[in-house]
C-alpha cells in the first residue's frame, strides 16, 4: 500500500525523512533479512541463499506467476486445448497479483510484492496505514518458509510430481501448511503481533464452498503439520514434503499418516456395481469445505470425523458416489446431513448416494452392490 498520511499535510520545519516515504513493500528485503533466523530456528534448517523480495508492476507479477501456474493448470484441466489453458494461466495469474498480499514464485525464486494489490489486501484484512508493518512481517515469515522448502525439497518438482488432481491438492495443503505452521513460529519469536501472525484466507468469516476450499487448505494443512511436529518432531513434517500424502483424506486425518491404507471399500462397491471405470477418490478437503459452508466448521469436523474415504464416477449423466466410516454411527451423521441434497442411504459404515438423471437407480444398484459385512 502507498503510505498514507492520513491527508495531513505537516507544516513547518518537519522535514519527512527517506524511510517515512519509502512504501511499505519496499522494506520487504530488509525485514526478510531480520525474519530468516526466526525462519530457520522454526523449520530446523538453514537458508542455502538468503531469502529476497522483489517489487513488482502487476502485468509483470501476472508473468511470474504465470510461469509458475503452467503445470498446475495443465494438470488441473488435462482435457483443455492449449489455447483454453492459457486462458486460464493467465486469468488464474491475474487473480493472484491482485488477491495476494505478497507470494513466493518458484519461478523467479523470490517473494513477489506488488504495491497495489498490497494495499488493497491489507484494507480488506482490516489492517489500517499504521499497521502495515506488522502484517507485511507476518506475511514475509509464511512466504519465507516457502522459499526455505523451495531450496530444501524443490517445491515445483513436487507439485509437477503429483499424480493427478486429488494429489495436487493434498500436496497443497502440506506446503501451505508448513508454510503456515513454521510461519507463525517465527513470526511469535520475531514478536510480530498476535492478530497479523494468525491472519488466514477468508478472514473471520469466509463465505462460498470456493473460498472454504483455499481456507481450509491452509487451516487443515497447518493442523497436519503441527500433529506430525508434536508426534514425531521435525523430521516427520519433512518427511510429509519427501513423500507427500497421496489424498487430502491423509492430510485431514493426521492421525492416519503415514502408516494408514485407503479404505478400499468404496471403489470396491463401484467395481461390483459394474461403475469403476472412470472412477476416481471423493476430495475430503471439497466435502469439508462445502459441509463447513453448510453446517458450520465445527458441525463439519463432526460429521467427517469418522470418514475413511470414498470413491465417485460420472456415468450415464448421474454422479455416483460411496463413502466409507469407521462405523455405523459415523456414517449414520453423514447421511442426516446430506440426505436432503441428494438420495442418500446407509449400509452399516458405507453410505452411497446419487446425483442426476438415473440417481434412483443408481442408489439402488449401488445397495444391490454392498455385502453384508461390510
Amino acid at each position: 500500500m502507498r503510505r498514507v498520511l492520513a491527508g495531513l499535510l505537516l507544516i513547518g520545519l518537519t522535514v519527512s525523512s527517506p524511510a517515512e516515504e519509502r512504501h511499505v513493500v519496499e522494506q520487504a528485503n530488509d525485514m526478510l533479512a531480520t525474519l530468516a533466523p526466526f525462519v530457520e530456528a522454526a523449520c530446523e534448517a538453514t537458508f542455502e541463499t538468503p531469502p529476497r523480495a522483489i517489487v513488482m508492476e502487476a502485468r509483470e507479477a501476472e508473468r511470474a506467476f504465470a510461469r509458475d501456474l503452467g503445470a498446475e493448470i495443465a494438470r488441473r484441466y488435462p482435457g483443455a486445448t492449449e489455447g483454453q489453458r492459457g486462458t486460464l494461466v493467465r486469468t488464474s495469474a491475474r487473480s493472484s497479483v491482485a488477491s495476494c498480499l505478497a507470494r513466493y514464485s518458484a519461478s523467479e525464486k523470490a517473494v513477489i510484492l506488488v504495491r497495489e494489490s498490497f494495499d488493497v489486501q491489507r484494507e480488506a484484512a482490516g489492517f489500517p496505514a499504521s499497521r502495515a508493518n506488522d502484517l507485511l512481517r507476518a506475511v514475509l515469515a509464511h512466504e519465507a518458509v516457502h522459499a526455505l522448502d523451495d531450496q530444501r525439497f524443490d517445491l515445483a518438482a513436487l507439485f509437477s510430481g503429483a499424480e493427478d488432481i486429488e494429489s495436487l491438492r493434498a500436496r497443497a495443503m502440506v506446503v501451505e501448511g508448513r508454510a503456515v505452521h513454521f510461519g507463525r513460529l517465527a513470526a511469535v519469536a520475531a514478536k510480530v503481533p498476535a492478530d497479523a501472525t494468525w491472519i488466514l484466507p477468508g478472514g473471520s468469516d469466509p463465505r462460498g464452498m470456493q473460498t472454504w476450499t483455499l481456507r481450509l487448505t491452509y487451516e487443515l494443512g497447518a493442523r497436519f503439520v503441527k500433529a506430525l511436529v508434536e508426534r514425531d518432531g521435525r523430521e516427520l513434517a519433512d518427511r510429509a514434503l519427501r513423500e507427500p500424502p497421496r489424498f487430502t483424506h491423509h492430510v485431514c486425518q493426521p492421525a492416519r499418516w503415514p502408516d494408514a491404507e485407503a479404505d478400499a471399500r468404496p471403489l470396491e462397491v463401484l467395481r461390483r456395481a459394474g461403475l469403476a471405470e472412470g472412477a476416481h477418490p471423493i476430495s475430503e478437503l471439497h466435502l469439508r469445505a462445502r459441509y463447513t459452508d453448510r453446517l458450520g466448521a465445527d458441525q463439519a469436523a463432526l460429521v467427517f470425523a469418522g470418514f475413511t474415504g470414498g470413491s465417485q464416477v460420472l456415468t450415464a449423466r448421474t454422479n455416483a458416489a460411496v463413502l466409507a466410516f469407521t462405523d455405523d454411527d459415523s456414517a449414520h451423521r453423514y447421511v442426516a446431513a446430506a440426505a436432503a441434497e441428494a438420495p442418500t442411504k446407509r449400509r452399516g459404515s458405507l453410505v452411497v448416494r446419487a446425483f442426476g438423471d438415473t440417481q434412483r437407480d443408481v442408489v439402488a444398484r449401488l445397495l444391490r452392490a454392498i455385502k453384508s459385512d461390510e
